[in-house]
C-alpha cells in the first residue's frame, strides 16, 4: 500500500474482517497478462513494446527504491491494457524487505523460468534478481520467446541460466543493438555484471 506509481497496481485497503479473515482491497484491472499476449506473439502488442518495458523497468525501481524486492517479476504478473498503451505490475505475495535478514540463501521463490542464477544455487540474494527477472522479461517481450532454448519450467531446468542466453539479435533482428546490450546486461549470471539498479537501465534505454 505504501507503492504509488501509474504502473503497479494501487491497493486502497487491507485489515481484519470481523471473522478475523484477513483482506486486501486493491484496483481492478482491466486487461490481459503480459505472458498471454507474449505466448499469442500479439503484433499489437510488439508495436507498443519499447514503451510497455519502460513502464515496467519504471514500475519495478519503484519497487525498490521504497526498499523492497518483488522477487517474482515475470509476464504473468504485468497487466496489459486492452489498447496495448499502458502495464501494470501486480502480485506482490513473495515480496520482502531488501534488508540483510532477507538477502540470507535460502528456499528457491519465483517463477522457475525468470529465476537468477543465485536464487536457483540458493544464494545470497538482493534486489539484482529481480534486475535478472525483468531482463527475462524484456527479452520475450521483443523476442516472443525464451533467452535459453526449450520451455524452463522447473528450478532444475532453470540451472540453464548460468549460461549465455541466446543473442536476441538472433531471434529479433530489428532490436536496437544499444538495446540489445542493455538487456543482456540485465541477463548476466553474475550480479555484478548487470544495472546495479533500474534506473541505470532506464538511463540507458533513454
Amino acid at each position: 500500500s505504501s507503492l504509488s506509481h501509474p504502473s503497479i497496481v494501487e491497493t486502497f485497503e487491507y485489515g481484519i474482517t470481523t471473522v478475523g479473515e484477513p483482506y486486501i482491497v486493491m484496483e481492478y484491472l482491466e486487461g490481459q497478462g503480459l505472458n498471454t499476449l507474449i505466448q499469442s506473439c500479439d503484433q499489437r502488442t510488439a508495436e507498443h513494446r519499447t514503451h510497455l518495458m519502460r513502464q515496467a523497468a519504471e514500475s519495478l525501481a519503484t519497487v525498490h527504491e521504497a526498499g523492497f524486492v518483488h522477487r517474482d517479476i515475470c509476464p504473468r504478473n504485468f497487466v496489459v491494457s486492452a489498447d496495448r498503451q499502458t502495464l501494470k505490475l501486480i502480485d506482490f505475495g513473495l515480496t520482502v524487505p531488501d534488508t540483510p535478514a532477507f538477502r540470507r540463501p535460502g528456499n528457491r521463490t519465483g517463477t522457475p523460468r525468470y529465476m537468477s542464477p543465485e536464487i536457483v544455487r540458493r544464494r545470497a540474494t538482493d534486489h539484482r534478481v529481480d534486475v535478472f527477472s525483468f531482463g527475462v522479461t524484456a527479452y520475450e517481450l521483443f523476442a516472443f520467446t525464451s533467452p535459453w532454448p526449450g520451455t524452463v519450467a522447473t528450478a532444475k531446468k532453470a540451472m540453464e541460466h548460468d549460461k549465455p542466453p541466446i543473442p536476441i539479435t538472433d531471434v529479433c533482428s530489428e532490436i536496437d543493438p544499444k538495446l540489445a546490450d542493455a538487456i543482456h546486461a540485465c541477463l548476466s549470471a553474475n550480479p555484478g555484471d548487470r544495472p546495479n539498479t533500474m534506473t541505470e537501465f532506464i538511463r540507458q534505454l533513454t
